[in-house]
């Protein structure tokens, strides 16, 4: 290329990128602009600051006392290459303390580090002969390595087992904090791992437990069904049907599908649905003693919690303990396997479960505390289905694409008048798999969704969510900190599911959906989690201003224990290397991309 060729090029480009980002710039003015003039509109979806009196009463109730331990747990990663060796490191670290509700405020006890009991951490060299096998993907054109992925799966089981872990025993505390979004992470693996438990491939199938064996239905189970009778949870429709079944089954009788589907309060218009669901799931995962014309469970399905939870307990132990051998090589039956990134995908479905099950048994509360997220369901879903069921006017509302740049602008435009700590009411996390759709038949008070995805909407009635703003400057409004979100379990009897129905058409059924939602009444542990989390936010700390102080110290102990450690393990990979009598020269074919840009930096250096 000549240089006059050259320079018309990098004309052309500039001048694109600068019609590109005045076209940008221009669209975010009009939507400010719009912000200014729906601010009522919007304003309509927060709520303003919290009752500390009524905080301290529900504390009382919920916890059964005004004082009780808190937990924040984060993590960290890394990952470095030693010849042909990867090396990963995980590691989920926490700070605890009180937290005392009286009826004036909120008294959060200074965090400390807590001891080394309660912290999970390991670093794992794998070879990159193994990689594949390990945290390879199948894709139609073969298998995809993404070498990222596994010190990420590591460090959420990390963070998860810690969680679990930090609520059981003799020191268990009643709250626990997490840098994760649990709805969101369930949502996603409920459905990455379906074939990694329908191939037969999870490592935890075959494992000896004190319940017995764990089984592929034990597996199957553990992915999908999650009870509540108070809840009504798993509600009998869609995907959700034949699991609803199966817990019917657990008393041990014979009943048929017609029979099942009375029982459930169904729609008798699946019960040959439920029929032909039942036999697919026999054969794919066995477990039943009979199938026709009745459907009948083989003794002890119902243990299939007990058997998962402790072969995924026993696995998590064995990654950050091993007693000599590799983290990720486990024995299962005559033959030691590789724990695979899809396993670690599992045993994290699985202590998401074990955490939820855990809040609603013994009265502990489980938060995730989110920094950034991408997610709309609030401007995507739930405010079209409120219009629809009457119960706001929407056709003001500015299309931003996400629910945090929409109230995070709002807040900053409309300063004045947003004040801090405000939330917006909390919403269903099923909300995120629906769909509006128009029906001018529905009464007020109803909406029809469809699902977003192949007509698949999430369970209702797990999991709740809600953005907050914790902080803003008394003398200058407009300087405030982030939105985030945070979300936790459902609880019956502090929350309601009464103020819209929706209606989903789903194959020959209308079924009807009752997700929470505090919009028109609020919920008094609402109240309770916001007063918390004001408190935890008032540090004077600029970088933690507004977030949340537990966990930024949590994460910031994750990293300084990560930088002391790194020469250290790397360097016990190096010694073990060189006094090994392995040719070294076999450990030097690295990836040729790799090789030039090492040959290419050394020429722009020289």
């Amino acid at each position: 290329m000549s240089g006059a060729d050259a320079a018309g090029a990098e004309s052309r480009t500039i001048a694109g990128v600068q019609a590109s980002t005045r076209f940008l710039l221009n669209s975010f003015k009009a939507k400010m602009r719009a912000l200014e003039d729906c601010a009522p509109e919007i304003k309509a979806l927060l709520r303003f600051g919290v009752d500390f009196k009524r905080a301290a009463s529900t504390a009382e109730r919920f916890f059964g006392s005004d004082t009780v331990g808190y937990i924040a747990i984060d993590g960290t990663n890394s990952m470095d290459q030693q010849l042909d060796l990867i090396v990963f490191y995980v590691g989920a670290f926490a700070y605890s303390g009180t937290v005392t509700f009286r009826e004036g405020g909120v008294e959060v006890g200074a965090p400390r580090a807590t001891d080394g009991c309660l912290s999970a951490s390991a670093a794992i060299p794998l070879s990159e002969e193994d990689a594949a096998q390990v945290f390879g993907q199948k894709r139609e054109s073969g298998v995809e390595v993404d070498p990222e992925r596994l010190p990420n799966a590591l460090m959420h089981m990390a963070e998860y087992y810690l969680a679990f872990r930090g609520i059981s025993g003799d020191q268990a505390r009643e709250i626990v904090l997490v840098d994760r979004t649990m709805a969101g992470d369930v949502a996603h693996l409920v459905w990455s791992t379906r074939d990694l438990i329908e191939d037969r491939r999870c490592i935890l199938e075959g494992l000896d437990t004190p319940y017995g064996k764990v089984t592929a239905l034990d597996l199957e189970l553990a992915r999908m069904l999650l009870p509540n009778d108070q809840l009504a949870t798993p509600t009998p429709r869609s995907q959700l049907l034949k699991f609803a079944a199966v817990l019917a089954l657990f008393g041990g009788e014979a009943l048929t599908p017609s029979e099942l589907v009375t029982r459930l309060g169904a729609d008798p218009k699946w019960t040959e649905r439920l029929n032909g669901d039942l036999l697919e799931l026999d054969g794919q995962f066995g477990g039943f003693e009979q199938t026709s014309p009745a459907f009948k469970l083989k003794p002890g399905a119902s243990d299939y919690w007990d058997r998962v939870l402790a072969a995924t307990l026993a696995v998590a132990s064995h990654v950050f303990a091993p007693e000599g051998g590799h983290p990720l090589r486990v024995k299962n039956g005559g033959s030691e396997r590789w724990v695979t990134a899809d396993d670690l995908d599992f045993m994290v479905l699985v202590l998401v479960r074990a955490l939820v099950r855990k809040a609603w048994s013994d009265r502990v509360l489980p938060i995730g505390f989110i920094k950034d997220t991408n997610a709309f369901e609030l401007v995507k879903a739930v405010v079209p289905i409120l219009s629809h069921a009457g119960l706001i006017e929407s056709e003001r509302f500015p299309n931003f694409n996400s629910d945090k740049m929409l109230l995070q602008t709002n807040s900053v435009v409309n300063a004045a008048t947003i004040p801090t700590p405000w939330y917006t009411p909390e919403i269903d996390a099923s909300f995120r798999t629906m769909a509006p759709r128009d029906d001018p038949s529905l009464a007020g008070g109803e909406a029809r969704v469809n699902g977003a995805f192949e007509n698949v909407i999430y369970q209702e009635r797990v999991y709740l969510k809600s953005y907050v703003q914790l902080w803003s400057s008394e003398s200058t409004p407009s300087v405030r900190s982030h939105v985030f979100t945070y979300d936790r379990p459902v609880y019956p009897g502090h929350d309601h599911w009464d103020e819209v129905t929706l209606f989903n058409k789903d194959g020959p059924a209308d079924v009807r959906i009752h997700p929470v939602l505090h919009f028109q009444r609020g919920s008094d542990l609402t109240n309770m989690v916001m007063a918390m989390l004001t408190e935890m936010a008032e540090e004077v700390i600029p970088e933690a201003l507004g977030h949340n102080y537990p966990l930024f110290l949590a994460d910031k102990k994750a990293k300084s224990i990560l930088e002391e450690t790194r020469q250290a393990y790397l360097g016990a990979v190096a010694v073990e290397m060189a006094k090994s009598d392995l040719d070294q020269q076999v450990l030097f074919s690295r990836r040729f991309r790799d090789y030039r840009s090492q040959i290419e930096g050394r020429r722009r250096g020289g």
